[in-house]
């Protein structure tokens, strides 16, 4: 082996197979499924790495480098299992549903709205109150008819 450093690591990366030289420059990210698993099975690999860190070593700007992505690697893996998992958005509205569900049968929107106001209309303020209602309970379905 030649002693510059830079000819010390082109000459170690040479010697070890092609899926561990790109585990070694560029992350666990860069290899495929089965390449990961003959990863987690081969005893070389902790040796060589161990191996490659000390090359790095006698290079500052490569080892800062390195150690910065390892270390975003490590948070990575790490927050990432505290991550809740779930849809995002606020719950579904009950009454929402129940209007999702009496519209898909054979309710019309007004019929509902009536319903829910509990009287048939009369007079033209009955009207705009179920009107007024019909459009809240139009909006409510669609709202869950998206999630």
């Amino acid at each position: 082996m030649r002693n510059d450093p830079e000819n010390q690591l082109e000459d170690f990366l040479a010697s070890i197979p092609e899926w561990m030289r790109r585990l070694f420059q560029n992350g666990y990210g860069a290899l495929s499924a089965s390449e990961l698993s003959e990863c987690t099975f081969d005893s070389r690999v902790q040796p060589l790495k161990a191996e490659y860190e000390t090359i790095l070593q006698k290079m500052p700007a490569r080892w800062k480098e390195y150690r910065k992505r390892v270390e975003r690697e490590v948070k990575m893996h790490f927050l990432s299992s505290f991550v809740p998992k779930g849809k995002p958005g606020r719950p579904l509205d009950t009454k929402a549903q129940e209007y999702f569900e009496q519209h898909s049968g054979d309710s019309s929107y007004a019929d509902i709205a009536k319903q829910e106001l509990h009287e048939e209309p009369e007079g033209e303020s009955k009207k705009l109150q179920i009107k007024k209602e019909r459009e809240r309970i139009r909006a409510s379905v669609r709202r869950s008819r998206r999630r």
